[in-house]
């Protein structure tokens, strides 16, 4: 197994570029929402403009996470770059799946 720092296909410059996206989008839907005052009532599309660059960087998060595993068992990637971009946006999922998951929960016992 031959590991290098930077990947030697396609499908992991991809896989990067896309993670790259993604932490970019995050940083500045951190920077952005600091200022937002939050309570128990507020929601996720109550600012619009923050929900929209946070789904962005879940979408990027999706296609680095398809990408990688493409580069990685298709393309025999072995870079360390791309598995990098792999476990982060592996977690990434992971975390706005179990979000989603959690919203969909909350709405349903509001409800009741």
């Amino acid at each position: 197994m031959n590991l290098t720092l930077y990947p030697r296909t396609k499908s992991g410059v991809f896989s990067i570029s896309f993670m790259i996206m993604a932490v970019v989008l995050v940083v500045i839907v951190a920077y952005l929402g600091r200022d937002i005052d939050v309570n128990e009532e507020s929601r996720f599309f109550d600012h619009m403009n923050l929900a929209v660059m946070t789904i962005a960087a879940f979408a990027f998060s999706i296609v680095s996470l398809i990408t990688g595993v493409l580069a990685v068992l298709r393309d025999e990637e072995r870079s360390i770059l791309c598995y990098g971009a792999l476990v982060l946006s592996a977690a990434a999922v992971f975390f706005g799946i179990t979000e989603f998951i959690g919203e969909v929960n909350i709405l349903n016992t509001q409800t009741k």
